[in-house]
């Protein structure tokens, strides 16, 4: 086991203070009605705190923005004109701007100290589409198409009412209300429960605003299960780097939404909160262990940005966000030794039976007493004969408590293995001549109905019927192994190695696995190929497949090679993806964002680690768009920066079709790495250094 290095902990305390004030929680601005309830009933009363009236338990409240049917837009479109700039970049850019007739503005990126430059106001796409062909053809090459936040003042005018179970409408004050349950629950129709202070007041685009305020502990609780769930990533280490890294990034935005009113969201542009109905008991623990403690660089909290998935590798915030943050750096996540358990069959495997045709239904028969001698390549190739087959058939007849018919030799190998388990029962009745007709050839005299079943259920293969060449052992076990298979269905127990050698099935616990002194070690490839192996060094975290015999150990033990290969990030589906589009749909999503005729090519420069850098698309008249960072994925709505592609056609019906791999910015931690991580034992201290280098921890009681 490799050696644990953990970083001391930092314990001056410079900007953060003892006393977090409460976090105000964004929870919608977009409806013009709630119905809300409170635990255990509870008052209704203004945001000062003055009583207007009572809810009885259970009973429900319609809380109703009178809108009079017109309600302002939330958002605009703008122009951002190239990428993420610093301070005196983007003063020069808008200083060029002004020059050329336009009225440029300066965003603040909220993760790094750079400005995005925006110009325009417009309603619709479109409307832009005359300034970004003038910008165009003033030789800007980088041109974005930006949904920004709407800026307005309160409607007046306008009343807030409740509306009763009883159907009597109240009217409350036109700055909000504050809903006080008996209990600690606050329910809102369609959304959930939540804990802390809950207030409904009407915003600047004739909505209602839902602002959950709580104490920044509690709002953790509702935040960690969302990021980095305990059923999707039960490794407490990593849940308490996730815990640290959520409780950072708080402290650090708080007030991003200043301008909403609330200090951040509750979805993927801040953090993800779910409220009371997101807690788990394993994400409440990470963050109680953690309690307190903050990444910080200089005595300041850091940007503590995750993503789901890193594609491998993750990447400097130079290339996403501009900026120059010490401890936004790229990381590889791929450990420098992959930590392996030994593995070893109990019986003799010779590479003369790791044949590349083995099957489960194999398997399992060896799994049940079949002697592993029968699994080499030239017994299994040579004729089958009654003599040989008799005994599994009895060892199966006996297990599923069959009567001890003899296998007969009449007639056709395959019907006589389907006659001693009884399957001639069952076809009188069901199966009829034109369907054994349709399904087999001519020349089979005898049983037809009983074969037509067995192809029909997929046991024999249509082709074997009329198979010139003797059946072969391998072939006759095959369809034994099926035959048990329509009996007792089957699915191979499943779990994950661990650090200890124990086994995780998904969304289970820790379990043991005990493994039989006749062990047969068994490998499967990608492609579900499977082999027999003598011995085996396996990766921890890899998934491990076992068929026992009853309730015993393990009899066969398969290890599955993760098609994601041995990367820290590769327990997530999106490790690696494929995305396909027809011209015309990858044409859709570009122009969302681009106002282009057609697209002649695409041009990348990537760094060492496959990430694209700088897009360059180039459109049908011959003009260059070029995009970087966050706005490649988007422009090309893919999940990623770490892509290649294919073109497969010409013209209207080319094809473009991405390889990539990752989901997310790239920047900090990578959530499913450092699952990987703790899986290897790795304590969530040196995770987060991992992931934010030069970093300290400070805890704050």
């Amino acid at each position: 086991m490799k050696a644990l290095l953990v970083p001391a902990l930092v314990l001056s305390l410079s900007p953060l203070s003892a006393a977090q004030p409460p976090l105000r929680i964004g929870l919608d601005t977009q409806a013009v009605e709630w119905i809300v309830s409170l635990e255990g009933g509870g008052q209704v009363c203004d945001r000062a705190g003055k009583r207007l009236f009572s809810l009885a338990p259970e009973e429900k409240l319609r809380i109703w923005w009178d809108s009079r049917g017109v309600s302002d837009a939330t958002t605009e479109y703008r122009i951002q004109v190239g990428r993420p700039l610093d301070a005196s970049e983007a003063q020069a850019l808008m200083k060029r701007l002004r020059s050329l007739g336009e009225a440029p503005d300066q965003v603040k990126v909220p993760d790094a100290e750079t400005w995005r430059v925006v110009t325009g106001h417009f309603p619709e796409v479109r409307e832009a589409e005359p300034v970004l062909q003038k910008l165009q053809d003033l030789g800007f090459d980088e041109l974005w198409v930006a949904s920004e936040q709407r800026p307005g003042s309160p409607r007046k005018g306008r009343a807030l009412y409740a509306i009763t179970d009883r159907y009597e409408r109240r009217p409350l004050p036109q700055a909000g209300v504050w809903l006080k349950p008996a209990g600690e629950l606050t329910s809102l129709q369609g959304k959930g429960r939540y804990r802390g202070k809950m207030e409904i007041l009407p915003n600047a685009q004739g909505r209602l605003t839902v602002v959950n305020t709580l104490d920044l502990e509690t709002y953790l609780r509702g935040v960690v299960p969302k990021e980095m769930g305990a059923w999707e990533f039960p490794a407490l280490e990593a849940l308490k780097a996730q815990a640290v890294a959520a409780r950072t990034y708080a402290v650090a935005n708080r007030g991003k939404r200043a301008a909403d009113g609330f200090d951040m969201g509750d979805t993927v542009s801040d953090q993800v909160y779910g409220g009371r109905d997101g807690e788990q008991a394993l994400t409440d623990r990470a963050i109680q262990e953690t309690e307190g403690l903050f990444a910080t660089y200089g005595g300041k909290p850091i940007q503590a940005l995750f993503m789901a998935n890193c594609g491998g590798h993750t990447t400097d915030v130079a290339h996403v966000f501009g900026g120059n943050a010490p401890y936004l750096r790229a990381a590889s996540c791929y450990p420098e030794r992959p930590l392996t358990l030994p593995f070893a069959s109990g019986l003799p495997i010779t590479p003369e039976i790791q044949q590349p045709w083995l099957t489960w239904e194999l398997l399992r028969l060896a799994s049940a007493g079949l002697p592993p001698g029968w699994l080499a390549g030239e017994r299994l190739a040579r004729p089958a004969t009654l003599a040989e087959l008799a005994q599994p058939v009895r060892l199966l007849q006996q297990r599923l408590a069959l009567d001890l018919s003899p296998l007969a030799g009449q007639g056709h190998l395959f019907l006589a293995l389907a006659r001693a388990f009884g399957f001639q029962r069952l076809v009188e009745g069901q199966e009829r001549p034109q369907d054994a007709a349709y399904f087999l050839p001519a020349s089979l005299p005898q049983d037809r109905l009983l074969a037509a079943f067995l192809t029909r259920r997929g046991v024999v293969p249509a082709a074997a019927w009329a198979a010139e060449e003797p059946i072969t052992l391998r072939q006759a076990l095959q369809v034994l192994g099926r035959l048990w298979l329509e009996l007792e269905p089957f699915t191979p127990n499943e779990g994950s190695l661990l650090l200890d050698g124990q086994v995780r099935r998904k969304r289970g616990g820790p379990e043991p696995l005990p493994l039989a002194t006749t062990l047969l070690l068994a490998e499967e490839g990608p492609d579900g190929s499977l082999r027999l192996l003598p011995k085996a060094d396996i990766q921890v975290g890899d998934r491990l497949k076992w068929i026992t015999s009853e309730a015993g150990p393990a009899q066969v033990l398969v290890r599955r090679l993760d098609p994601d290969g041995a990367a820290w990030d590769r327990y997530n589906p999106t490790a690696h993806w494929r995305v396909e589009y027809s011209e015309s749909e990858l044409l859709a999503n570009v122009s969302r964002r681009i106002k282009v005729p057609g697209i002649r090519e695409l041009k990348a420069d990537y760094n060492e680690e496959g990430r694209v850098l700088d897009l360059t698309l180039v459109d049908t008249r011959g003009a260059a768009h070029r995009v970087r960072g966050m706005h490649i994925r988007g422009l090309l709505g893919l999940k990623d920066n770490v892509f290649r592609w294919l073109t497969v056609g010409h013209g209207a019906k080319r094809h473009w079709i991405f390889y990539g791999r990752g989901w997310g910015h790239g920047l900090g931690m990578c959530q499913t790495g450092a699952y990987g991580m703790a899986l290897e034992g790795t304590p969530f201290q040196q995770i987060l250094q991992h992931y934010y280098p030069g970093m300290n921890l400070q805890r704050v009681d």
